[in-house]
């Protein structure tokens, strides 16, 4: 399972991870351990502050970003910034697009995912090429 996400965000696309630390850091802000943080962010109870900090704290452990073709890192000043701009500031879209954001971030760290790879695997785990025939199920007598 993996506990980091990749989102289209912004105004690129970017790495979301939470650490150990980002947790602590959350928790503090907060006032509540990152469990009871989860569970309001996942049941619609989530404080702005909540919301906005797993966020901050989700791009400063990521690994940065892709905008317009070019990679980017997270470092504090670029985070806040784009804190700014694209959840808390005058132009930012509506509350429910951050939250969105702010719980799959929390999900991957506190229950994990599966990555695309993953998953298209599990849905096809053979491939079958033109060349072999389709397996036929038993018929029952």
């Amino acid at each position: 399972m993996q506990t980091s996400l990749t989102l289209d965000w912004a105004d690129g696309s970017y790495d979301f991870r939470l650490t150990w630390t980002g947790c602590a850091e959350i928790e503090r802000k907060a006032g509540a351990g990152i469990q009871a943080v989860f569970e309001r962010v996942l049941l619609g109870g989530a404080h702005t502050a909540d919301v906005i900090e797993v966020i901050r704290q989700g791009l400063l452990g990521g690994s940065g970003g892709v905008v317009d073709g070019a990679e980017v890192t997270t470092k504090a000043p670029t985070v806040n910034a784009l804190i700014v701009r694209y959840v808390t500031g005058p132009d930012a879209p509506p509350f429910a697009e951050s939250w969105n954001v702010a719980k799959a971030v929390l999900s991957a760290f506190m229950v994990g995912h599966e990555s695309a790879q993953k998953k298209s695997e599990a849905d096809d785990p053979e491939p079958t090429s033109a060349s072999t025939p389709p397996r036929s199920s038993p018929t029952a007598p």
